[in-house]
Formats: C-alpha cells, structure tokens, sequence
C-alpha cells in the first residue's frame, strides 16, 4: 500500500511509521511531529487490531488520538473480511472512528482493484481539504497547460517524415476527433485530456498521447522521443504555457501515469487502438528557490 500512495502522491508525501524514523530520535515525537503536518491518517485495520489497541504502550492509538486532536482526517481501511469494530470496543479517545466511512482492501487476488479504488477517495479528501492557491484560482491555467505541453513537445522533436511523406503534426483534441485521423494521410501526435484532479494547493492534468503514422518504425521513433525528453527534461518551460508579456507563479511538471493506456483509450473511443502513453502534469506554486 505504501508503494502504491507513494508513486501516487510522491515519496515525499507519504509517511509510514515503521519505515521513516531517524536513527537516535524519540520515536514518539517524530511520529507526532509527521501526523500534525499531515492531511490524512490512513489507520489500517487488521483482525487482530482490537487485541492491542486497549494496551497503554499502543503506537497506533497514540497516532489516532493525535490525528483527532488535531482535526486530521482519519480513513480507516479494513484488512479483508476484518470488521469495522463498534465504537463499545475501541478506547473513548478514539471511538468517534467507528463512525466513519471504512473502505476495505484485500491482501489476496482484488488487492490491486482496491487501490486503484482507494486512490480517487484519498484523492477527493485532499481536494476537499485544499485551499485556493494560484494553481487552482486561474481559469486560464487547464488550457494553458494542454496546449503549452504540445507547444513543448513540438519545439523540441526533430523534424521527421513518415511513410506517407508528411510532417508530423501536434495536436490537443477532443473526443469528437478520434473517428477523423487518417494516418496514411496525416501523420500526427495527439494530446487527450482525460481527468483532472485537484490535490493540495495543485492541479492534476491526465493526458494521454496517441500516435498516428502510416508506419510502425515512426510510430515507434516518435514514442522513444516522447519517453526521453520527458524523463530527461519533465519540466515545461515557462514560455511555452505564458502568454507574452505575463509572468506565473505556477511551475507545470510532467511525469509518468500509472495507468494503463489500453483502458483511457476504451475510455475514449471504440476505434482501434493507437500506440499511446499515459502522463500526468502537475500545476503547481512555484517554490522558493531556496527550498
């Protein structure tokens, strides 16, 4: 689960207790340092849970009594068939949990279907949480960013033909354009929007990238490209997503999606399935440059 949040929400995002503590420190204050700037708790609930949580030395206790007096949302997760437990069997410190909204995850075969459920909760506490930042108060910022990403992307590859003799084209398109391409005629890259989501004080752009060309080797050079540039330079500059004249506080960062991209494409259309990668983009508050 933790490998999951992390590649989800950052490494440096995600705090596991038994994994994250210094060497040489009071376990108990780092851990209650780390919950008081943190937005959520997820607590997990195993069978044998209840067996230790009454225990006077019990850690995972002390972290939900923390995390209520400091009004930090607390998820319980439900360890498979693991019940949520009444509120007459936990401690009065922490018995308002047994009242909340519980989601259940597997640890055998549906592991893997569950967190993919699990996220998208997560995700929606945080949004709900954020507050207004200027990443999320700019109404401009969305179509800024989509073009500004294939304004990016073009300036950058080499100029190549494919099979056909054309020049590959760059667009941003809706699902309307998906049944117009002609490959054959009009070899082409383009940039799909498929979800937004708001976390924090950013925004979350998931894009997907499809290949149009006569022939597979392009196809192939146009992705190996794409692959590359972004993992050698993932963030857009400024120039690319600014109109002339304006500054922005806001830096715009791409990285890789975990998701699949044969199901956005079913998502998308019912034609025949592109070659085709999956990215995020964040939108986000530029950082002082000393932190």
């Amino acid at each position: 689960m933790y490998d999951w949040l992390s590649q989800r929400f950052g490494y440096d995002s995600v705090f596991m207790d038994v994994a994250a503590i210094p060497v040489a420190v009071s376990f108990t204050d780092f851990i209650r340092r780390a919950i008081e700037g943190s937005k959520v708790l997820i607590a997990l609930i195993g069978p044998q849970w209840l067996t230790e949580i009454d225990k006077p030395d019990d850690y995972v206790r002390m972290e939900i009594e923390v995390a209520i007096a400091n009004d930090i949302t607390v998820l319980p997760v439900l360890i498979g068939n693991t019940p949520m437990p009444d509120a007459a069997e936990l401690p009065e410190s922490i018995s308002r949990i047994a009242f909340q909204n519980a989601v259940t995850v597997s640890v055998l075969h549906d592991f893997h279907t569950h967190m993919q459920s699990l996220l998208p909760k997560i995700e929606s506490i945080l949004g709900a949480l954020a507050a207004q930042s200027v990443a999320t108060s700019d109404p401009d910022m969305i179509e800024r960013a989509c073009y500004g990403i294939v304004e990016y992307l073009r300036s950058y590859c080499p100029e190549r033909e494919d099979a056909s003799g054309g020049v590959v084209q760059w667009q941003v398109v809706g699902t309307d354009h998906f049944g117009l391409f002609d490959p054959h005629s009009a070899p082409m890259v383009t940039f799909f929007l498929h979800r937004i989501r708001r976390l924090e004080e950013l925004v979350e752009l998931h894009f997907i990238l499809s290949f149009w060309t006569a022939d597979a080797r392009s196809e192939h050079l146009l992705a190996g490209w794409v692959v590359s540039q972004l993992e050698q330079t993932p963030i857009v500059p400024d120039e690319f997503f600014v109109p002339d004249g304006m500054t922005t506080e806001c830096d715009l960062k791409l990285r890789r999606s975990d998701e699949d991209a044969r199901q956005v494409w079913r998502m998308i259309t019912n034609g025949p399935l592109r070659l085709s990668l999956t990215y995020v983009a964040t939108v986000s508050p530029k950082r002082p440059e000393n932190e």
